[in-house]
């Protein structure tokens, strides 16, 4: 027979689980996958943009009446390319999409352990998440 307490115990721990631990692990979910997408965009639009200034720059070689024109848009689609990446580095979409990844792992780990028995094992469990979520949050 289950004591009130360990009743009381079970009910904090479901609730926790879902409502603190649910909601945090799905918007990590969320910012790792939106800060992938964000990574993966930036850096295919920057390679295109490299791509196609090399292009036009072999262009402007190869055509001396319009050598200006094509190396002008060359230096144009380096300068995009340039900001583009430039704009990546400066979000560190890698490193937040990493962090993110981290912290979904963290937490899931920790939900599979679960909280050890007794009242003491519940606050290390809390502690632990609690802790898991305020680094990941920096």
């Amino acid at each position: 027979m289950t004591s009130p307490l360990d009743d009381h115990r079970e009910q904090f721990l479901r609730a926790y689980l879902r409502h603190r631990l649910g909601e945090r692990l799905a918007g990590f979910e969320r910012a790792r996958a939106r800060y992938t997408a964000a990574r993966r965009w930036t850096t295919g639009l920057t390679v295109l943009l490299f791509t196609a200034a090399a292009a036009l720059g072999a262009v402007a070689v190869a055509d001396d009446r319009q050598r200006a024109l094509w190396a002008f848009l060359a230096a144009v689609a380096a300068a995009l390319a340039t900001a583009i990446s430039g704009y990546e580095a400066a979000f560190s979409f890698h490193a937040l999409s990493r962090r993110s990844a981290h912290g979904v792992a963290l937490l899931h780990l920790l939900q599979a352990h679960g909280a050890p028995e007794g009242e003491d094992g519940v606050n290390a469990f809390r502690t632990e998440v609690e802790s898991v979520l305020r680094h990941a949050d920096r």
